[in-house]
């Protein structure tokens, strides 16, 4: 689809409108659409995603500024009919070409009436456009909204336009201004991998983050280690009904090769125990170099540590500088300097009862149960899967 995306303004002018703009736009264009930006201020944000800057919409532009203060003079003059005329031989030519328009704020803000009344006029000439209400000026206290009926434009519902609010109260107020139901609510969503700057490809490499507890064990392969007990955890976690993944760093050892079957065996011993799809060889996706952990690191839920023998246990002291908690083996040379936030397992524990801790205590731990209602419910990506598209795609 030909997508416009429209506000008065757009990144790099910072609010969560330009915001929910950008990611909108380039979630479009990464799931195979043609998005453009118009805004009367910013500049373009990204190679793939066209920006095309229209004076007339930025409401800080002499002439716009003129052609408002007749409107809340109460009079349309000559300011106002030669905005008009210039929004509609600047908006048209681009906007007959779309298959979809959302406009952001416009048509229920006074900032520029001039603008509001172009596209509620194009919506009266068949353009599909789309109202994603953010603010409604006319129901809040802190606008004052003439009463002059030219401010009907954000008053009344608009024929011909479909409207979205991002949130439940946004709708009650709409239909508290217009008696009339949103077409959509569709929440903000937070793209997490840009707030945290994950590298790509820990990005592609965990997909949803929602669906499961993702546990971190950085580690090289070595029996030491002791990554069949961890395997056993994982599955005893999957026995309590609890979805999780184990990422495994998986590093080759330079100096210590041992068993060349090692890591087959290991994999042998995943299958064995029903766990093969639920543990992550990650060096085998990609080299772990700085970045790459630090985005593990970022992206897990908890360190899982099961090792039998350490000289020190450095990813404890990471782990907490990540404020992550950390689940590990109560041996003597981590005992030295355990974080205060771990949970020091013995390793003659069964798996099963370990498991049954750890799911008590993330059970109970709000901010995992945040993050992951946060991943859930407000994933930018599953929004624009699951309602954002449909919605676009279905025309009235």
């Amino acid at each position: 689809m030909n997508i416009a995306i429209l506000h008065y303004t757009c990144w790099p002018v910072i609010s969560g409108v330009e915001s929910v703009m950008r990611q909108h736009a380039c979630l479009m264009q990464k799931n195979g659409h043609l998005p453009t930006v118009l805004s009367g201020r910013g500049k373009a944000f990204s190679e793939k995603v066209p920006t095309k800057i229209i004076p007339e919409l930025n409401e800080l532009e002499p002439g716009v500024v003129a052609a408002q203060q007749e409107v809340f003079n109460g009079r349309v003059g000559d300011n106002y009919s030669r905005l008009i005329d210039a929004l509609r031989s600047r908006l048209e030519p681009v906007l007959s070409k779309c298959d979809s328009i959302v406009v952001h704020n416009v048509l229920t803000m006074p900032f520029n009436l001039a603008a509001t009344q172009v596209l509620s006029e194009f919506a009266g000439r068949g353009m599909p456009i789309v109202a994603w209400t953010h603010d409604l000026a006319a129901m809040n206290p802190d606008y004052s909204v003439p009463r002059h009926p030219i401010f009907d434009l954000i008053r009344q519902r608009q024929a011909n336009i479909r409207y979205v609010t991002v949130s439940k109260s946004r709708a009650e107020e709409f239909r508290m201004l217009t008696g009339t139901e949103p077409d959509a609510i569709v929440p903000n969503g937070i793209d997490l991998p840009r707030v945290l700057d994950i590298s790509p490809e820990v990005e592609e490499l965990l997909g949803d983050a929602a669906l499961s507890a993702v546990f971190l064990y950085p580690t090289r392969i070595l029996e030491r280690k002791n990554l069949v007990f961890a395997f056993e955890i994982l599955a005893a976690l999957r026995g309590l009904g609890t979805a999780a993944r184990l990422l495994v760093t998986a590093a080759p050892d330079a100096h210590n090769r041992g068993p060349t079957g090692l890591l087959n065996d290991l994999k042998k011993r995943a299958a064995h125990l029903q766990v093969a799809d639920e543990v992550v060889w990650v060096n085998e996706h990609f080299f772990v170099d700085d970045r790459q952990l630090r985005s593990l690191y970022l992206m897990a839920d908890a360190l899982l540590y099961t090792t039998r023998q350490e000289g020190f246990g450095l990813p404890l002291h990471e782990a907490v500088a990540f404020r992550l908690p950390i689940f590990c083996s109560n041996i003597e040379a981590l005992r030295s300097h355990l974080p205060g936030n771990a949970v020091a397992f013995d390793l003659r524990n069964s798996p099963g009862d370990i498991a049954e801790n750890i799911r008590t205590i993330l059970d109970q731990d709000k901010a995992f149960l945040s993050r992951k209602q946060i991943l859930r419910d407000y994933s930018a990506k599953r929004l624009y899967r699951e309602r954002i598209e449909p919605f676009l795609r279905r025309q009235p």
